[in-house]
């Protein structure tokens, strides 16, 4: 399971969907493309905005300069993830911290 945990300055990674084999998981695809489009959106609006790391095992992703249109892609990259969510709650499951 993709566990996810989010709240005002950042977003937290973590897991494999399993909803298929490695390589075949639409879900997994899924929050990839998801991510991938969403930081990339930060980082042409504020590179130096945001804090983007990826270990390997999960990915964090943090607004470090108060930016109201980097607020608006995370919340937005927030929101369609519990939208993938509740279309595969035994895939991903989003907290909200805070």
């Amino acid at each position: 399971m993709i566990k996810v945990k989010v709240n005002n300055d950042s977003i937290i990674i973590k897991g494999h969907a399993n909803f298929a084999d490695y390589g075949k998981d639409i879900v997994c695809a899924a929050v990839s493309s998801i991510v991938t489009a969403s930081v990339n959106d930060m980082h042409i609006v504020n590179p130096k905005g945001l804090k983007y790391e990826d270990d390997g095992d999960s990915i964090k992703i943090e607004i470090i300069q108060n930016d109201e249109l980097l607020y608006k892609l995370l919340n937005n990259l927030q929101e369609l993830l519990i939208n993938l969510s509740e279309d595969y709650p035994k895939n991903i499951k989003v907290e909200r911290e805070g």
